[in-house]
């Protein structure tokens, strides 16, 4: 999925030579860019904290005070796709190209580039599109980027529901991670979520949670993209992936050899 994503945004690139660089999210997390670290911090906390928040209570109110806001989530728009732009021209029917930001990159040490921010959503998955600034942006660019985007976005923003959804259900309670994105500063854990609510023979022994850690600081150590995947006590396995600023962390307990576990998470 990640490689059709990588694939998909070079496709992006390649048809709209205008867009400078490109940034993927689905759920609100970062899954490719191609700005230098300390721009996509700063542009993730924007999207994250300000553009995406204030973008969905619009719609919470736009869905209330419609007359037609009867229509299911299910319902495919009359478009044949979900896409629709969240900074750009609200109504591509309309005149009107709306709020697009400007923001400055710095990709190259010395030279700031100037660009035109247009970020386009379908379903949970947004791509950002940073277009050269001394470009001027009119309704024909964006209706091309739409009939562009739009469909095949939705397909796989589709797509990867599904396959979210597939492992967590095969997952279960047996299988637990942490996620950290040194990025973006972004964290996922199903090991701290909802502690409260689990019972005790969820939880992980503090022995595995220390070899959670020794296996941590063995990643940091070798300085290189690697994986290790150690057996503990109880049936337990911990494995630790680091690729590409990115590190991941998996517990499992089953009575499994070290193909099965490897198999489990890649």
């Amino acid at each position: 999925m990640y490689l059709r994503t990588q694939c998909f945004l070079n496709q992006t690139e390649a048809n709209f030579p205008q867009v400078k660089y490109t940034a993927f999210l689905y759920n609100d997390a970062l899954v490719w860019s191609g700005l230098e670290q300390d721009d996509i911090r700063i542009l993730f906390k924007y999207l994250t904290t300000s553009l995406f928040p204030s973008c969905l209570e619009s719609e919470m109110q736009a869905v209330q005070t419609s007359p037609y806001s009867t229509r299911t989530a299910t319902e495919r728009p009359s478009t044949g796709h979900y896409g629709k732009f969240i900074t750009g021209p609200p109504n591509l029917n309309d005149t009107s190209l709306g709020k697009i930001p400007r923001i400055f990159v710095n990709t190259q040490g010395t030279k700031t580039d100037e660009c035109h921010l247009l970020v386009y959503r379908a379903l949970s998955a947004s791509i950002c599109l940073m277009v050269e600034g001394s470009y001027q942006l009119n309704l024909d660019f964006c209706r091309a980027v739409d009939q562009f985007l739009g469909p095949q976005l939705t397909v796989l923003a589709s797509d990867m529901g599904e396959q979210y959804s597939k492992r967590l259900s095969n997952s279960g309670d047996s299988m637990k991670y942490i996620y950290f994105n040194h990025m973006n500063l972004a964290e996922k854990s199903s090991v701290h979520a909802d502690v409260s609510k689990r019972a005790a023979s969820t939880a992980i022994p503090p022995e595995i949670v220390k070899l959670m850690s020794d296996v941590q600081a063995d990643l940091i150590m070798t300085g290189n993209d690697c994986e290790l995947i150690v057996k503990g006590p109880g049936d337990f396995w911990v494995v630790g992936k680091k690729s590409d600023q990115r590190e991941l962390y998996f517990v499992s307990q089953k009575s499994v050899n070290l193909i099965e576990v490897h198999g489990m998470c890649s």
